[in-house]
């Protein structure tokens, strides 16, 4: 058997991916291990959008070299959005990395070098074993995956069942004396790939190009069978999720969330990330009329309140214009909680334009912030624009708007005390406490036992912090 590891950074996009590429070496016969040391097959996923990750992404790749010494037949992909425009750099720098596929390319031409892989893998894994002196190479660095696959014809040749291919798996219910899982059991679905809004700073119209969506038969038969194998938590994923269209019928986004929400079980649908370009008032309709299973949670984008900066960003909106739809929100979803991302020292950013945006976090109130202090990146339009503030600047500014947001928090929870709330559990954490979320994606601990652990319970909050809130079983 081929032990498979995965190391993915970046979004939840990448965390889709790297979920669909497991389940699909699983259906190949190969297990998943939790490290690098246990792996016959390493498969790194990157994220390009902050250039900390790409660093990160090259020490790992290093350590990746120690594990490749003690079984020199073990084989390391890297995949995603560093690797669509890399590639060329991570071949040269690391000889160790056999084989590397962009964001952009065709997965349906991966999966089947992947099975190619795996047999050479089983049978170099044999060899090893029973002479671990023996000198196995690992196959060298096929720098043209899509050749290789041609090549070999993969797709036309017999290997499906020389690697004994599983069907689908029955649903966890059918199986006798299945183990409660010890986390919840979650589902991220790419509904798209892609982005056509070129915003200035980012960079994931170059690493994964154009809008490009899925068809809703496709994702809806996919969610259907996650739900039936255990997913109590759905997230559909994609660059600008809200300008999903259905290349099929021309269905919008509000329709697909209408479908996913009929489908039968108990179940969450969340969903990532929405450009307020292309939000509806329907989309919020089709929310409020599904809570049950469509939460009241929304993460939605601001990036600055500076009508300025926006349109130095190429954001497409104002911060009025935005404004009127977190009102949309706040009518049609009472109760409903909403996250933002924000990014502080854009190129030309002022302290004029930061207040702006502090401004507009006091009339939102946001539940939850994901703040940023600018990072450039090669291939946008925003790393050849002039920056006029200092990084001491941006720094203080970040440290400000985050220790206030940390107060806004605490006075958003502390109304939820004496409340009861509907939340799924999802771990085992530090103090022997067990983790759930409610249906606004607020953290709660209390105390319970880990056959808990992927259901659904009624918490009443008792005291809360900033982050966490904590609570009893009602």
């Amino acid at each position: 058997m081929i032990n498979y590891f995965f190391k993915t950074y970046g979004c939840q996009a990448n965390v889709a991916d790297s979920q669909g590429l497991a389940k699909f070496l699983d259906e190949l016969g190969c297990k998943e291990v939790q490290n690098e040391e246990q792996a016959d097959l390493a498969i790194v996923n990157t994220c390009a959008v902050r250039d900390k990750a790409e660093q990160k992404l090259f020490s790992y790749l290093g350590e990746l070299a120690e594990h490749k010494k003690a079984r020199a037949y073990m084989k390391i992909g890297v995949i995603g959005c560093v690797a669509s425009y890399k590639k060329k750099e991570i071949y040269q720098r690391f000889d160790l990395v056999n084989f590397v596929y962009g964001a952009r390319e065709e997965y349906d031409t991966l999966k089947a070098y992947l099975m190619d892989a795996v047999v050479n893998l089983e049978t170099t894994k044999q060899m090893f074993q029973s002479a671990p002196d023996l000198n196995v190479k690992s196959g060298g660095q096929d720098r043209d995956v899509k050749k290789v696959v041609q090549f070999k014809k993969l797709l036309s040749t017999p290997r499906f069942v020389s690697l004994g291919l599983k069907k689908a798996e029955k649903k966890i219910a059918d199986k006798p004396g299945a183990e409660k899982p010890l986390e919840v059991n979650r589902s991220y679905v790419n509904i798209m790939t892609g982005c056509n809004k070129a915003c200035a700073y980012c960079i994931v119209p170059f690493t994964r190009g154009g809008e490009v969506s899925y068809p809703m038969a496709q994702i809806l038969d996919r969610v259907a069978h996650d739900i039936a194998n255990g997913a109590k938590e759905i997230t559909l994923i994609g660059q600008n999720v809200n300008s999903y269209i259905d290349p099929e019928t021309g269905h919008k986004f509000p329709e697909l969330m209408r479908r996913v929400a009929a489908i039968e079980g108990q179940f969450w649908v969340r969903w990532i990330s929405p450009h307020p370009q292309d939000m509806t008032r329907e989309l919020f309709e089709v929310i409020a009329q599904h809570r049950d299973k469509l939460p009241g949670y929304v993460h939605f984008p601001v990036q600055s309140g500076s009508d300025r900066i926006l349109d130095l960003m190429k954001r497409n909106y104002t911060a009025a214009q935005y404004l009127e739809q977190i009102g949309w929100i706040r009518e049609l979803l009472p109760g409903a909680t909403i996250s933002t991302d924000i990014i502080v020292g854009f190129p030309g950013e002022t302290e004029e334009d930061y207040l702006a945006t502090r401004e507009l976090m006091e009339k939102v109130k946001y539940d939850l912030v994901y703040s940023f202090i600018y990072s450039p990146r090669k291939y946008t339009r925003a790393a050849n624009m002039e920056d006029t503030s200092t990084y001491q600047d941006k720094q203080k500014w970040l440290e400000l708007l985050q220790e206030r947001q940390k107060e806004i928090c605490l006075e958003k929870n502390l109304h939820n005390i004496g409340k009861t709330f509907t939340c799924l559990v999802e771990k085992r954490v530090a103090h022997d406490k067990l983790l759930a979320r409610t249906e606004g994606n607020v953290r709660v601990h209390f105390q319970g036992s880990d056959d808990m652990i992927g259901s659904f319970v009624q918490l009443c909050i008792q005291e809360t912090g900033p982050v966490n809130m904590v609570g009893v079983l009602v």
